[in-house]
């Protein structure tokens, strides 16, 4: 069984550092022995298009293009989750994800936010409701494991529920991010860290496949 991790360091102005790493998949074929049966790479796709400090302005909305998607460069179908999240409950408040360029949902991780609107000078459309309630209640291939799920091992990450074909990516988790600055900032910062598991494990030097997303992470996390 393999677990491959991609982490994205936050930087000013949620300017992202990448870097790549991979492990060995190994195969035991019998109970002592191990087989190294490939290396195998994932990443996170990240484009960000991010303006100066002294652009910033004070009690504005700034907005950030800031797609986040994960691409399977191994030659192996992958489970993957991501955690992403800003550093302080501050900045969280003030920020939202929007999946569409048009809504923006709150970064704040509340099931009792409310479902109200505003719009802004810019025609985009403002929820309090939290983006990740929204993404759970919309049932659609990203889901969120709240943070006081009974899965302790699973929370606070963004689950793509489909294995990941190899040379395949998962749809953009979120494309843009917003931020109410108040005072203008000097910096901003959002982390981004992804995992990724395969979708199938031996057993008994047979192929298996697990049932789904939770199996596979439970699988290797328990």
């Amino acid at each position: 069984m393999k677990k491959r991790k991609v982490f994205t360091g936050s930087a000013v102005l949620l300017a992202v550092l990448a870097a790549a790493g991979a492990i060995m998949a190994y195969l035991g074929a019998s109970d002592d022995a191990e087989n190294t049966a490939e290396v195998a790479h994932d990443k996170i796709t990240v484009t960000e298009s991010f303006p100066k400090p002294s652009d910033l302005k004070a009690n504005s909305n700034n907005y950030y293009v800031k797609e986040v998607a994960v691409a399977n460069t191994g030659n192996v179908d992958c489970y993957v989750r991501v955690y992403a999240d800003f550093p302080d409950s501050q900045t969280t408040a003030g920020a939202y994800y929007s999946a569409d360029g048009v809504n923006y949902y709150s970064a704040v991780r509340d099931a009792e936010l409310s479902g109200d609107t505003t719009t802004d000078d810019n025609g985009n459309t403002l929820h309090t409701q939290s983006f990740v309630n929204m993404l759970n209640a919309q049932d659609g291939k990203w889901i969120f494991v709240p943070d006081d799920d009974s899965n302790e091992k699973l929370r606070g990450y963004f689950y793509y529920k489909d294995p990941v074909k190899a040379g395949e990516s998962t749809p953009s988790l979120f494309k843009d991010v917003m931020i109410k600055t108040g005072d203008a900032p000097e910096a901003l910062d959002l982390v981004v860290y992804a995992e990724s598991v395969d979708s199938v494990y031996e057993d008994n030097g047979q192929a298996e496949t697990y049932a789904d997303y939770a199996s596979a992470w439970n699988a290797f996390l328990n």
